[in-house]
């Protein structure tokens, strides 16, 4: 996705095509934005929040492992 994001900013072109990159996730072209950046800022700025914006025991909010557990869970990340 991060390659696709890339190659849509710096509007490479389709081989197959000869058209600018589009994003095959969603098919419109803030789709990548909507449907992937949007939830996991949501995710992150709700526990920014709850966290006291870090200023909580560090044992009551939680860290980057348990974020990225919680993005590949069969809840929140799927294929296809």
């Amino acid at each position: 996705m991060a390659f696709e994001l890339y190659g849509m900013l710096a509007g490479n072109v389709s081989p197959m095509t000869g058209e600018n990159v589009k994003p095959a996730y969603g098919g419109e072209e803030e789709a990548f934005l909507r449907k992937v950046v949007t939830p996991i800022y949501n995710v992150i700025a709700k526990e920014a929040e709850r966290s006291k914006k870090g200023r909580s025991k560090h044992s009551q909010w939680r860290n980057y492992d348990d974020l990225n557990e919680y993005f590949w869970s069969a809840d929140c990340f799927q294929l296809g």
